[in-house]
């Protein structure tokens, strides 16, 4: 199967956007309320959000729905570098990230089984 740079791309903005606008929502949220916005919050949101985008880049990946999750979760790390350059996080805490990237892409791409199954091998028509 040739890569669909376009569909990947499309699954890395919408991984990328749920979890960019869940945080942002968590920690007004919660700075709404008078708390502290801790790192467990917004990590645990990103999980949350991170899985449910993975469910959805599986739901519209139907043939080697993990192969393409796993191009999608490289890509998703590769542009959260964006957080290093900022400086909001460090170069280690970064890479070690990929596990937890991997984490959301199995968690979201086993659930994108239970929305959408993958197509079965064309059966031939029977002749007569």
């Amino acid at each position: 199967m040739p890569i669909n740079w376009i569909a990947i791309a499309r699954d890395v903005s919408i991984v990328f956007g749920l979890v960019l606008v869940s945080s942002f929502a968590a920690a007004q949220l919660i700075q709404a309320t008078g708390e502290e916005v801790t790192a467990l919050v917004i990590g645990l949101s990103n999980i949350f959000w991170g899985t449910v985008g993975f469910t959805i880049s599986g739901c519209l990946a139907k043939i080697q729905r993990f192969k393409h999750l796993f191009i999608v979760a490289i890509g998703l790390w590769l542009v959260s570098f964006v957080n290093v350059a900022m400086g909001l996080t460090s170069v280690q805490v970064w890479a070690a990230g990929f596990l937890l990237i991997l984490l959301m892409m199995g968690l979201g791409g086993g659930l994108s089984f239970l929305f959408i199954r993958s197509p079965k091998a064309e059966q031939p028509a029977p002749s007569a």
